[in-house]
């Protein structure tokens, strides 16, 4: 039975109003799912009790904490990988999930199953209405983040890659003590909540960091963001230590998938361009500092960094010319064109675009202008404004009016033939509707 009471009690906590509803009766995804309405709650009082309630399960596990303006998701993606291929059982939260929630819990590198996640929801959601009859209400991140580490303690992982949502300081996963505090990038992004400079936004990232627990840094963070990560390290007595870029790479395919190889050749990564070169390196400083403390193989755990799939982030479907990519802000734009221009020299290629409205598309659509042989607009489906695809077309033309420009769904898009290599990007959340999509499209096909 699910519960379909639309009053605030019972889509917040499935308490109940005018009549007697049973909350152990309340479908846990459903009730999960309402949260999503109530926004973002920036803090930490409410989560601690929140895990406190549910037994605590954070004091029980051990974390790598990862904040960051871009590369938090692939840096954690090659430390799981790492860790895993070492010998260690692990735990990865990350956000958002492409297609399903259960991505955001991680286990080994596979998303959880669907009964522990039920349980894991069932224990917040218990918790969660406790804390209501007190005055608290619960978001959906916070849901997410307890429901993740009950659900890493359930499953004795060694190490947790733990990745905050927004921000630092006031992230919900902000309340654990971690063997290390990992800062992957700084740009100036979610201006709203953290700040207008690099310096306010740095100092809400570097609210990650502990009294006495080792710092890393990225490699491509500029100095006036660096000047405060480092200025905290040092109030906390918390040793840092900024990566470096490798000074050689190579490309090399393998059945049509890029690898690259750099450090002298010591690591292969399935993540392609300098940017991951340094996530790279920035998961491998935190990996050597850990060897340090747990005597695991450096060898296995490098050997293993070769595994790493992190999809939507560059991911090359074989065959198909069709490549995903979630960026959504200039900076990540950047980001992609490098890498494009590094695989595959000279060529130009049909962009898929869609994103939402309150994104900086001018910025975005100038870095890859350049490689552009035409660009598909497609509208993003969901419940937050979406950029229109005429007044994309519309504002490309009056910039680019050689440059082709069509208006259509994702669908048509994705399967429209192209001269080029079709590279879908804007948002995560388009992603994952086109991973949706796919997933659906090859379960018919697979039924005939």
């Amino acid at each position: 039975m699910s519960c379909n009471c639309n009053c605030e009690s019972c889509s917040a906590q499935c308490g109940s109003h005018e009549h007697e509803h049973d909350h152990h009766h309340c479908d846990p995804f459903q009730w999960f799912a309402n949260l999503e309405f109530f926004g973002v709650k920036l803090g930490l009082i409410q989560t601690r009790l929140l895990f406190d309630e549910v037994g605590s399960p954070d004091r029980k596990l051990k974390f790598i904490h990862l904040a960051g303006s871009n590369g938090k998701g692939s840096t954690g993606a090659m430390l799981e990988a790492a860790l895993r291929g070492a010998g260690y059982k692990t735990g990865f939260y990350s956000s958002p999930h492409l297609v399903n929630v259960n991505e955001r819990f991680r286990i080994n590198g596979v998303p959880a199953d669907n009964t522990i996640v039920a349980k894991a929801l069932e224990e917040v959601r218990d918790a969660a209405e406790r804390m209501y009859f007190e005055g608290y209400r619960i978001t959906y991140f916070e849901a997410t983040t307890a429901a993740a580490a009950w659900i890493f303690a359930e499953e004795n992982v060694d190490f947790v890659i733990w990745e905050t949502g927004m921000g630092g300081r006031l992230d919900s996963t902000n309340i654990v003590i971690p063997l290390a505090s990992v800062i992957t990038s700084i740009s100036l992004e979610h201006k709203e909540y953290l700040g207008n400079t690099l310096a306010e936004i740095a100092g809400e990232k570097a609210g990650i960091i502990k009294r006495g627990i080792p710092v890393f840094a990225g490699a491509t963070i500029p100095q006036e963001a660096m000047n405060v990560i480092r200025e905290r390290a040092e109030e906390l007595d918390s040793p840092l230590t900024q990566a470096k870029l490798p000074a050689d790479s190579k490309v090399i395919f393998e059945n049509d998938i890029p690898y690259q190889t750099f450090n002298n050749e010591t690591v292969t990564l399935s993540l392609p361009g300098p940017f991951q070169r340094g996530n790279a390196m920035l998961a491998l400083n935190v990996l050597q500092s850990l060897a340090q403390e747990f005597g695991f193989s450096m060898e296995k755990a490098l050997d293993a960094l070769k595994q790493t799939r992190w999809d939507a982030r560059f991911q090359v479907f074989p065959g198909e010319n069709l490549i995903f990519d979630g960026a959504h802000n200039p900076e990540c734009a950047g980001v992609l064109a490098e890498a494009l221009q590094e695989i595959y020299p000279g060529e130009k290629f049909d962009f898929i675009y869609g994103s939402f409205a309150d994104k900086d598309t001018v910025q975005f659509l100038q870095k890859l202008i350049p490689l552009a042989a035409s660009f598909r607009f497609v509208p993003v489906e969901s419940q937050r404004k979406s950029r229109d695809p005429q007044e994309l077309c519309e504002l490309l033309q009056r910039n680019e009016p050689a440059l082709p420009v069509l208006k259509m769904s994702l669908e048509e898009a994705l399967q429209k033939p192209a001269e080029h290599k079709k590279v879908l990007c804007g948002s995560l959340h388009l992603c994952g509707e086109a991973l949706a999509l796919r997933q659906k499209l090859d379960y018919h096909s697979s039924q005939y």
